[in-house]
């Protein structure tokens, strides 16, 4: 005895997403056996997605116009399971580059000097490395890594994000300060020399 179907949409649908969910299967199944990296190109796309592409696919089901090339890897590994060739090779690529640049970064760092005297307040023209922040006990720790001239690595760590005294702007990746600060340790971090300051004031862009 062949069963009443009461909602043909809601049947048909949920054809459509099987038909789709084995799609993907078989597509991971296959991109999995030609490829032995397969997971590490998956990875790296995954970790790279934008936000805004996944919230438009999970209410879409499909890529953005105009999608950067990581989101359009993305879906199509949501789709069908893995990359296209094309998209492989050019991930692959990704990797090898992004290995290279960090492979350089190192080597520049272990040039790195201890500059100044430990307790030596002083000027400095800096350039910004990174910031970032973690949340602790007693709240979010703000760490700033910098770079002179000569390629020898500062760090500050505060409660506080570090801004530009006049403009109040807050500092980021790229740009050049002049800050007066400090210098409360020589420490060393993965084989890096670093020259940790505090208490920074007057900071200004350059």
């Amino acid at each position: 005895m062949v069963g009443f179907i009461q909602n043909e949409a809601a049947y048909e649908a949920a054809i459509g997403r099987n038909i789709k969910a084995n799609r993907k299967i078989g597509g991971r199944k296959r991109f999995f056996a030609a490829h032995e990296d397969a997971q590490i190109l998956i990875n790296f796309v995954v970790d790279r997605v934008s936000d805004h592409q996944v919230d438009f696919f999970n209410r879409f089901g499909r890529k953005l116009d105009g999608a950067s090339f990581i989101d359009a890897c993305w879906v199509s590994i949501e789709e069908f399971g893995g990359l296209t060739e094309k998209q492989a090779v050019a991930v692959r690529n990704s990797i090898a580059k992004q290995a290279e640049r960090r492979a350089e970064a190192k080597a520049a760092d272990a040039l790195s000097v201890h500059v100044g005297t430990v307790g030596e307040r002083r000027s400095f023209d800096l350039t910004v490395a990174f910031v970032t922040s973690f949340d602790g006990t007693f709240g979010t720790t703000y760490i700033n890594c910098f770079k002179d001239a000569d390629g020898n690595v500062f760090v500050h760590k505060g409660s506080s994000i570090l801004i530009g005294d006049a403009s109040r702007q807050i500092i980021a990746k790229g740009e050049k300060i002049r800050v007066t600060a400090t210098i409360k340790e020589h420490g060393v971090r993965d084989g890096v020399n670093q020259t940790i300051i505090a208490r920074p004031s007057g900071a200004s862009f350059i």
